[in-house]
């Protein structure tokens, strides 16, 4: 038998996840998987630890040039990683 009213999977989990409030921060992870991609292998080895919330990326590097690099950069990385991830869900960085 055949329910007429019937969703999809996909759509009921997605309206569960947002009713939790979880689906920000599956997209805030999606987000920080596109680290890797956007900064460059060098920069990603240098990284000691990356953390989004609420729209604040804070990352931590080992080197001081790295991290005077990307302080420079922040701008643009913040475009790139916000066009990676296919939303504005970063808007600003933290260096530390």
């Amino acid at each position: 038998m055949e329910r007429k009213d019937a969703e999809p999977l996909s759509s009921v989990i997605q309206q569960y996840l947002h009713a939790i409030g979880a689906d920000t921060r599956i997209r805030e992870i999606r987000a920080m998987q596109k680290w890797d991609e956007v900064v460059g292998r060098v920069i990603s080895r240098d990284t000691i630890d990356i953390e989004l919330r609420q729209g604040v990326l804070t990352v931590k590097f080992k080197s001081p040039l790295i991290r005077n690099e990307i302080f420079a950069r922040r701008s643009d990385i913040i475009r790139k990683m916000n066009e990676a991830a296919g939303e504005n869900i970063i808007k600003t960085i933290i260096i530390r």
